[in-house]
C-alpha cells in the first residue's frame, strides 16, 4: 500500500489480461503482476486503486495514527477472480515487516477492505 501523491518511479506494460497498460511503482510490483498475468483464476486487475475516504472515516482507529487516516492511500491490486469474487493483495517487503508504521498501513488497508466485504491477503517479498 502506498500514500496517493506519493513520488515513484513508473514502470509500465501491456496487460493482456486487463488489454492496456499498467503502471507499477516497484520492480517486485511488476513482477508480481506478471505473475497474476498468468494465473488461470485472475480474470483481471487493477494496480495502485485508490481508497475511498468515506469507507476509512467508518473503520476503527484503534492503534493507527490519525495522519493514517487523514491521509489517502492506494492499495497494490485488486483482483477479479475468474469465478466473480474480488480480492485484494498488498505487497511488503520482508524487511517492512519489522518497522510498525508499515504494519499500520497494513492494518488500515485490512480493516478498510473488511468493511467492504472483500478478500484481503498480505504478498510477503524478499527485496
Amino acid at each position: 500500500m502506498e500514500r496517493l501523491g506519493e513520488r515513484t518511479r513508473d514502470i509500465r506494460f501491456y496487460s493482456p489480461k486487463n488489454n492496456e497498460i499498467v503502471c507499477l511503482h516497484s520492480k517486485w510490483a511488476r513482477d508480481y503482476a506478471k505473475w497474476l498475468e498468468e494465473q488461470l483464476w485472475v480474470q483481471s486487475y487493477e494496480a495502485s486503486c485508490p481508497l475511498d475516504a468515506d469507507i476509512i472515516g467508518r473503520i476503527s482507529r484503534a492503534g493507527i495514527r490519525t495522519d493514517y487516516l487523514q491521509a489517502g492511500w492506494a492499495t497494490d491490486f485488486v483482483i477479479r477472480c475468474a469465478d466473480g469474487h474480488k480480492g485484494v493483495r498488498e505487497l511488503i517487503l520482508r524487511q517492512q515487516l519489522k518497522k510498525k508504521a508499515y504494519v499500520e498501513r497494513l492494518e488500515l488497508s485490512r480493516r478498510y477492505w473488511a468493511a467492504t466485504d472483500t478478500e484481503w491477503m498480505v504478498v510477503i517479498v524478499d527485496g
